[in-house]
Order: structure tokens, then sequence, then C-alpha cells
């Protein structure tokens, strides 16, 4: 039987570890059947009944009492787990990815995870357990043989990492999250963007033309910067190397050395997914237009303002289109030395024999208006995407919209600065997410678009860079705002700017009503030090149809999902 931590916090952890891997395998074949369940909740009972007699509990009616609560307790957990894995099921994936085989790649990963906390001796008794499961229901499915496998192999991968010398950096502090409050209730920058899509063709035909006129000036912003920093990346080795130049965009890779003496304030959001009523609120409570009017007036007293986006404007919420990446591109054209809209996966369009997809399943942006519009509308749309910026250096944070390449690519494309422009890690950088493993094996990485990292691959990636921050989305976080690895050498954070209990936003069945949706900003004084402070965003003010004309009447196209 696996021996558990005598710390009561550790043991928890363990043993809601040891029910993930028991779930994990029941669901593998596709058939979680009542056998195999019932078989994991003998098993926990078992687990109850172990931790309970390693602690000397010998009274019979007290030993029966603490198996049984515990036991109830469990069971619970595993349901909630059982819940977690269903839900797999139904996340992004790549347009020319497997529903099933993005999940496996998932599940193996965090089984991974959960073998490297244990040491050998509860590995190999975890294993056993897991072979008594897979013959549970009477016969071993080649699907979960062949997982068992291939989990074993990686648990044998060489996981070295090649780490260079340290490089001694200021320390970035991060804050307690903190209250911000609007000083004012709307502004008129939003009203040109707060009206639904008309079901009138001619009238929608109008709208669509502007969208496409706004795009094609925001392009023509992207590309006036691109063409001045142009090779500027090429030769460069660390982000050091570029500390004396003016802020530029090589390619898809925005610069910004901070000058000596000069304070800036970055006020940051991650993934909107279509709630605009999240990015209105952020806008406002980070006073963003305020700030932006003072420096221009008035730079040497004032910080520098800068607005930072990392991506995945559409999708899943209501105002895709209409409301946030409009509202994004107006913020471009209107003050493009301020603000850093970033891809994200879901800017990612594809077009095959004429038509053109969505590149992430499902696509509800383009869904709920592909009946409506011609395909010229979204080959617009495409071309928008393409065009956007991909990552944003500033000193030593990386913004990118979800993590670093893959470790064999790394070693077979990176030379220089200029190699974060290369598509293919570009692209992996708009999917990775980090692990609470060390490392992550290749072999692991290569099963799915959506790959894991570890905490010593982002370190080595950093340190190939000269950064030592990652700020990043992508992945739905509950608190909105994770520091994943903070270990005084390296910090990455996840930061998710979309969702709410109560966000009429999104539609009523949304995953994303259990986040709490946050901003950030980060603060770099004059001294070149950094500090971080998250902030809740206050989307309620903003589902008010005093403060937002989305909700004076109720959308005349329906949102479709497929």
């Amino acid at each position: 039987m696996i021996r558990f931590s005598t710390d009561p916090v550790v043991a928890e952890k363990q043993m809601q570890a040891v029910i993930f891997y028991v779930t994990t395998f029941g669901h593998i074949d596709g058939d979680f059947d009542l056998s195999e369940r019932e078989f994991v909740r003998l098993y926990i009972r078992r687990l109850v009944e172990h931790r309970v007699d390693s602690a000397g509990v010998g009274e019979d009616a007290l030993r029966a009492e603490l198996v049984d609560k515990y036991t109830k307790h469990f069971h619970e957990v595993f349901e909630g787990i059982d819940r977690h894995v269903k839900e797999l099921f139904t996340e992004a994936v790549a347009s020319d990815e497997d529903q099933d085989a993005f999940v496996h790649a998932k599940l193996k990963l965090r089984c991974f995870e959960i073998f490297q906390s244990f040491d050998r001796e509860t590995q190999e008794q975890l294993m056993e357990a897991i072979d008594d499961l897979i013959d549970a229901d009477g016969q071993a499915h080649p699907a979960e043989v062949k997982f068992r496998a291939e989990l074993a192999q990686l648990l044998e991968a060489d996981l070295d990492i090649e780490m260079i010398d340290e490089t001694p950096h200021p320390p970035v502090h991060v804050e307690t999250p903190v209250e911000l409050h609007p000083s004012l209730e709307t502004h008129p920058f939003f009203d040109q963007f707060e009206f639904h899509y008309s079901r009138d063709p001619d009238k929608l035909q109008r709208q669509a033309s502007a969208d496409m006129a706004l795009i094609d000036r925001t392009i023509a912003v992207i590309d006036a910067q691109r063409q001045k920093g142009r090779g500027k990346l090429a030769g460069k080795h660390s982000i050091a190397e570029l500390a004396n130049e003016e802020p530029f965009l090589d390619d898809f890779v925005h610069v910004l050395p901070p000058k000596p003496g000069r304070e800036y304030e970055l006020t940051v959001l991650g993934d909107l997914h279509g709630c605009y009523s999240c990015l209105k609120a952020a806008i406002l409570q980070s006073r963003f237009f305020e700030k932006v009017k003072a420096f221009r007036e008035d730079p040497a007293a004032n910080p520098e303002p800068k607005l930072v986006l990392l991506g995945d404007y559409i999708d899943r919420g209501m105002f895709s289109f209409n409301g946030v990446l409009r509202s994004v591109m107006q913020l471009q054209t209107t003050a493009p030395e301020h603000v850093y809209a970033l891809r994200g996966n879901h800017e990612y369009y594809l077009e095959y024999q004429g038509n053109v997809y969505g590149g992430v399943k499902p696509a509800e942006a383009i869904n709920t208006l592909k009946p409506h519009l011609p395909v010229d509308v979204f080959k617009h749309y495409m071309k928008l995407f393409d065009a956007l910026p991909s990552m944003f250096l500033f000193g030593g944070v990386l913004f990118v919209h979800a993590g670093i390449p893959r470790d064999r690519a790394l070693k077979e494309r990176f030379k220089d600065l200029s190699s974060l422009n290369d598509p293919e890690l570009r692209f992996q950088m708009l999917w990775s997410d980090p692990s609470s493993a060390d490392v992550v094996p290749a072999d692991l990485q290569d099963q799915s678009s959506r790959f894991a990292f570890g905490r010593l691959q982002c370190h080595a990636f950093l340190q190939r860079i000269g950064a030592h921050t990652i700020v990043r989305g992508h992945e739905k976080e509950n608190e909105g705002f994770k520091r994943v690895y903070d270990d005084g050498q390296i910090l990455l954070i996840t930061l998710f700017s979309a969702g709410g209990a109560t966000n009429d936003d999104l539609p009523a069945d949304s995953s994303y009503r259990t986040v709490t949706p946050m901003a950030m900003t980060l603060r770099y004084g004059a001294d070149g030090s950094t500090q971080i402070v998250p902030w809740a965003i206050e989307y309620e003010t903003y589902n008010d149809p005093e403060r937002n004309a989305f909700f004076k009447s109720p959308p005349e196209i329906a949102h479709r999902v497929e």
C-alpha cells in the first residue's frame, strides 16, 4: 500500500493525486464503466483505512468513524475529479487535432507530474494499483495498456536540461490584489462600438465594411512599425544587448528597452474571449485614457503608460468581433505607441478551398456570423490575425499568449533573438502551458499541439534570451491571476481576464463563470525596480444598459457554438 506523508496537508494532496491517477485510467478506454468506478471507490476506502491504521488509531469505534468520514470526503473528491476529466473533452484544440488525443496527452502529463512527486517505491505501488484497475472489468483494454506503457517509458526518459550561468536581475515584487475603481462611469471612446450586428443584410454588410476598413487601418499601423524595426534582433543573443534601442517591432516581436531614469506603468490584460464588459471595465478602472493624456502633456512628470493585451480576443463570449476586437483595433490605431495587442491561439484562421475556418474548436465568433456574411469578411480577419505580433519584450519581462517552444524545436531552430520570429516557434508559443514538473519529456511534448513545459525548461529558455519573467494568458485560471513559478530566479504569471459568475457577456452555461477575471499593473521604477499589482475587473458595472449599450436590446443574430 502507498506510503503517505505524516504531514496532513501533504497527505491530502497525495490522496488527491492518486485519485486523479486512477480516475484517468478509468477514462482512457472511453468507457469508465460501473465495475471500474466501483474499483476506484473500494480502492479509495482501502487507502483511507491504511492511513487511519498508520496513524495508530486503535479504538474500533473511532477507527470506523474516521474511515467512514474520510471515505465519504474522498469519494466526493473522486466525483469532482471525474467531472474535471470530462470537462477536458470540451477544451479548445487546434482544428486539425483529435480531441481524444489532446485529452490523453493532457492526462498523461498530469499522471507524469503525479509520479514525479512520489519516491520510487510509491511509484511502483501506484503502478500495481493501476494494473489492478486495468483488469477490474475482466479485460485489459488496448488503450489502457498502451497508456500505461507510454507512461512507464516517460518515467525513464532523459530529463537533463542545459543551463547557463545565472545573470543576477533586480527582483520583481508581486503585491497582494488591490481594488481599483474607475473615475468615469463610461467614456465616449466606447460609444462607437456598442451596437449589435443587424439581421438586415444591407445594414450588416455596411457594418462589416466598416470593420474591414478598421482592419486595414490596423494592419497599416502594424506594418509601419514593422518596417522601421525589421532586422534589429538579428545577431542579438540577449535582451541586454538591446538596452540603448528605441522601441521597435521586428516582424512579430515588440521590444521596449526601458530608458534609464524613466518610470513606466503597464496595464496588462489576459484572455478576454468576447467579454466586452471586462475590457471596458479594465480600461476605465486603470484610467488608461487619463494616463495617456497626462503623459503626452507632461512626459517628464508622469510614468509612460502602456496597455498590453495577451490575445484571445474572440470566441466563448458574446461580443467578440463587434465588442472586444473592434475596441482593441481602435485602441491600436488611436495610440499605437501606447498599445501592444498580441496574437492568441484563437486569432488563427485557416483557408481551405475558398472557405475560411476557425483554427480552434469551437470557434464561436466565425460560426455565429458565417451564415450571414461573405467569405471575404473572414479572409480580412485572417489577414489581421496573421499580422498581429506574437510577443512583447519589456526589460527582462516576456509578454506572450501562452509560453515557450518545445525542447526539440528550440534545439533545431533557435540561433539568436531573431529566431523568435520563426513561424514554428511562434506557433508553439501560442499553445504551450506550464507544468508543475521540473521537466516535461520531449516525447510527451510532441504528442499534442497544446503541450506542456516544466519549471527548469522555462528557466533555461529565459536564460537563453536574457529574461527573468513571463506574463502569459491562454489557460483558464479560476483565480484569474496565478504565480505558477516563483522561486527567486524566475517568475511565471498566468493572467485570465474573461469570466465572471454573473457576467452577461457569457452564455449561461459557460465554464468561464467559475473565473474571477483579473488584470494587473506592472510598475517599472526609475531605479529599475519592478512591481506587479493584480486587481479584479468590475465587469458587473458594465453589464448595465446605462453604461453599456449592448445591453439595451437583445442581439439580433444568435450566438452559435457550431
